[in-house]
Order: C-alpha cells, then sequence, then structure tokens
C-alpha cells in the first residue's frame, strides 16, 4: 500500500470558532478595504467640502495609519498560519514526516503523539517552537538556509537535521504528567535529561521515520 494512503484516524479536531490568525487576517482586510475606499471617497467625493486640516488628517489616516494596521494583521497572520501543519507541509521536502505522522502503522514518536489526540492541533509547532521564525537568531538562521535550499532547488535527499533537539521541549509536556513523574527511571535519570546528557529518544525510539524508510517526495513521485 502506498505509504500516503495508509491514514491514522484524526487526532480530535480543535474547537471551532474564532481565531487569532483568522482575527488578524479579517482586520488586516478591513484595514485595507477602509484605506483605500476611503481615500477615494475623500479625493473625489469630500475634497472640496472639507477643511484643509480634515483633509490632511484624513489622508494620514488613509495613507499611514490604516496601512500600518494592515501590515501588522497580516503579519500577525502569517506568524499563526506558520503554525499550522498544512504550512510545514507546504514544501513538498516535508511529505514523508507529515505522511508518516499520519500513518496508522507507524511506531514513531509523531505519529503515536498525533494517534493519541496529545496534540490535537499545530503538532509540528507544539514539538518544534524554537525552530525558524519562532525561535532564536540561530534558528531564524538555520531556517532561512532551509528556505533558501528550498528555493534555489539544491536541497538533497534524504532530509537530515545537523542541529540538535533539546529534552526541554518534551519535558514542557511531559515533565509534570503522572505517566512521566511515576515511572522510576524518569525520576532517576531527572538531572541527565534536564541537561541533555541523556536523549529522549534514547529510550522512547525516533521522532520520525528514519531515512531508508521514508517516503518519496512529490518531487521524486512526478
Amino acid at each position: 500500500m502506498h505509504p500516503w494512503s495508509v491514514l491514522a484516524m484524526a487526532a480530535p479536531e480543535p474547537p471551532h470558532g474564532a481565531t487569532l490568525g483568522g482575527t488578524l487576517e479579517v482586520v488586516a482586510l478591513v484595514s485595507i478595504v477602509a484605506a483605500v475606499v476611503g481615500l477615494v471617497l475623500v479625493e473625489f467625493v469630500f475634497k472640496s467640502k472639507m477643511a484643509r486640516s480634515t483633509y490632511r488628517w484624513t489622508l494620514l489616516l488613509g495613507l499611514f495609519v490604516l496601512p500600518g494596521v494592515a501590515l501588522l494583521g497580516t503579519t500577525g497572520h502569517m506568524f499563526e498560519s506558520m503554525k499550522a501543519v498544512e504550512a510545514c507541509q507546504s514544501c513538498h521536502v516535508m511529505d514523508p514526516f507529515v505522511v508518516d505522522m499520519h500513518n496508522s502503522e507507524s511506531a514513531t514518536l509523531a505519529a503515536r503523539h498525533y494517534r493519541s489526540g496529545a496534540i490535537p492541533a499545530k503538532q509540528c509547532y507544539a514539538c518544534h517552537t524554537g525552530y525558524g521564525i519562532f525561535g532564536t537568531v540561530e534558528s531564524k538562521r538555520d531556517g532561512f538556509r532551509h528556505w533558501l535550499l528550498y528555493v534555489t532547488d539544491t536541497w538533497k535527499e534524504p532530509i537530515t537535521f545537523k542541529g540538535t533537539y533539546p529534552n526541554s521541549n518534551c519535558l514542557a509536556c511531559h515533565a509534570t504528567a503522572p505517566a512521566f513523574t511515576r515511572v522510576d527511571s524518569h525520576r532517576a535519570l531527572g538531572k541527565q535529561l534536564a541537561n541533555d546528557e541523556m536523549n529522549c529518544f534514547t529510550c522512547h525510539g525516533l521522532p520520525h521515520p528514519s531515512r531508508p524508510s521514508r517516503a518519496p517526495t512529490r518531487a521524486a513521485v512526478h
């Protein structure tokens, strides 16, 4: 069976309703429309009826204030949308990782977390909060390098991770969970785990499929 067709039952769907990203998108669109419509009306309809000072303040609002609000809204929307799995998968080289996460037969940590519903939404971001535009200066540098390799088509398969993955990303959720704290080995190795002297993956397996077992990307398929 093709690996793309082996999909697990979906993790619990997040609550419906307004989201921060959606709200920021609406704010940006409303600001843009208000600026354009307002400037057209002021310049071609109301200009002759307005005091000069009012006209100038209106231009200031339409040319700078509202576009500034729109810029903040679109930037915020971009940051929020980048947290979605779909955003990570938009680079087709990430297909093997997303496909594996949805694979009902996969034993990787990503797939097991997804099947259990431990992370109901933004699964990639939840475990990789220190990467790319959300992380440190070093992570932004690495994220830009990865983007540059992708757009110049100079990346090589299989995709490899050259950095380190701190245990703090795991412990942020697990450290206080009863299922974690009641395990004797976790308590015994608490200091080593906190100091990254021992990796969580040593006992719990790979977070993503190993290089030989990764599914082909869309580029390889097409």
